[in-house]
């Protein structure tokens, strides 16, 4: 099972992570961190997009249908491959692929077809998916919304991407300026790198 260290969540808001869940060292989105489905229900638990019942249910629930968990997790791969391919056009100003716009579309689409509205909006997320609607594509689900929210909100102006690696971040800096997902990795191995050339 992946271990969810805390250098696992620089990108400022939870879709941000979640896109940084596949990606090593180089621009090459070369290392898959979500090996199983219970990965990502780790995942969702350590950023608070799932509660620990919901974890558990769901654990259960791949447990007794493996085949089901993993067309889940393919799905929210998935995902995560359309939102990192429409949130990189967006930071660098260049055309979305077809396929990956349309499956951003097509996900938060289906999110809001499931969710209801919540009279506690002031407090919890105006829109909720609850596990009995979705099953085991909660977590895609609730992702699809946290995307729709993150793209209407003003942070994404701040959105960024690492000059290292391909891990999207949102850049609060005063200048805007930031170059790194993280300076304590990236930045150090760039600033080792230019040390050796030396």
């Amino acid at each position: 099972m992946t271990m969810w260290p805390n250098t696992s969540f620089v990108g400022g808001d939870p879709v941000l992570d979640f896109v940084n869940t596949a990606g090593g060292r180089t621009k090459a989105r070369d290392t898959e961190r979500l090996n199983q489905f219970v990965d990502a229900l780790e995942w969702a638990h350590t950023v608070g997009m799932l509660d620990q019942i919901e974890r558990d249910q769901l654990v259960a629930r791949a447990d007794r249908n493996p085949l089901e968990a993993e067309q889940a997790l393919n799905e929210l791969r998935e995902q995560r491959e359309a939102l990192h391919a429409f949130l990189l056009a967006g930071v660098e100003g260049t055309e979305c692929d077809t396929e990956a716009r349309q499956r951003v579309h097509s996900d938060i689409a289906t999110a809001y077809r499931q969710a209801e509205p919540s009279e506690h909006f002031r407090t919890h997320p105006a829109w909720i998916i609850d596990i009995t609607t979705a099953g085991t594509r909660l977590l895609a689900r609730r992702l699809a919304l946290a995307a729709a929210r993150l793209l209407a909100s003003d942070q994404r102006t701040q959105l960024s991407v690492c000059g290292r690696c391909s891990w999207l971040f949102l850049d609060s800096s005063p200048t805007r300026r930031r170059r790194w997902c993280s300076m304590a990795t990236c930045g150090n191995r760039a600033k080792a790198q230019r040390h050796q050339q030396q």
